[in-house]
């Protein structure tokens, strides 16, 4: 197979959730450029349509979708569109999430955690175990989880995010598992684990400069990330050049973890 057709997903259909910016946006737009029919899937439906739009002037196919991820029923019924208007699903990136206010534990109300783990921890399972029921049937398919290197370590030594870490930290236990539950199946599961990254989500890594004091003498490359500097990892992870990857939990991330 030649490099083209290697990186290829031309044929294929993915489903970004969290796609009206942000990371999401560059996965939606990595996958419409590697040839795969796209939906769209966010709970900012104003932001969607330029998205979907965005894709369609470069020629691909693109469903704009409006869900709450946390709401079961939104997931279970997003999925259902996406089977019938662009034919199945080879392709999940479960990256919708929110961040969290830096809080110790002692002084997070249980709201504001559960509010945190509905969207970033149950909201993955519901779409990874919906895209799971369509991938077993047809023995092959790819799911890219949207974790953090918060996920992987301790975030204090910043500042303490405990609902965002913990959920996190699910994310990557359960990508492991899937991977080796489902690997009979033909289905590859991987997580990406990003570091400071200039996204929505992350704002102060651009615009708060007492944050970029404290925060950049801790990566070794010394600046924060761009959405697209994940590219390249989203399309080896969802097409046939990563087939032989799955259970891994890669952070894109200039060195952090590494100090």
């Amino acid at each position: 197979m030649d490099i083209a057709s290697l990186f290829s997903c031309r044929g294929k259909v993915a489903l970004v959730t969290g796609a009206a910016s942000g990371l999401g946006r560059m996965f939606a737009e990595t996958m419409a450029e590697a040839g795969a029919g796209v939906a769209c899937a966010d709970v900012d439906f104003e932001g969607l349509p330029e998205v979907a739009e965005a894709i369609r002037a470069q020629g691909g196919q693109a469903l704009a979708i409006e869900c709450d991820v946390s709401q079961e029923a939104d997931v279970v019924a997003m999925f259902a569109r996406v089977a019938d208007e662009l034919g199945g699903l080879d392709i999940l990136f479960n990256n919708a999430g929110i961040g969290q206010r830096p809080t110790p534990l002692h002084e997070l109300d249980t709201e504001a955690w559960k509010g945190l783990i509905d969207i970033d921890l149950h909201g993955a399972f519901y779409c990874a175990r919906e895209a799971l029921k369509i991938m077993v049937a047809q023995r092959s398919g790819k799911i890219v989880n949207v974790s953090s290197v918060w996920g992987l370590v301790g975030s204090s030594r910043l500042q303490s995010c405990p609902a965002y870490n913990a959920a996190k930290g699910a994310l990557v236990t359960l990508t492991r598992e899937l991977a080796l539950c489902y690997a009979p199946y033909g289905i590859n599961v991987n997580a990406i684990c990003p570091g400071f990254i200039k996204t929505k989500i992350g704002n102060s890594c651009s615009e708060d400069p007492e944050w970029l004091k404290q925060a950049l003498p801790l990566v070794p490359m010394g600046r924060v990330g761009l959405p697209e500097e994940l590219k390249g990892l989203a399309l080896l992870l969802a097409s046939d050049a990563g087939s032989y990857i799955s259970g891994d939990c890669i952070a894109v991330d200039g060195g952090y973890l590494a100090g």
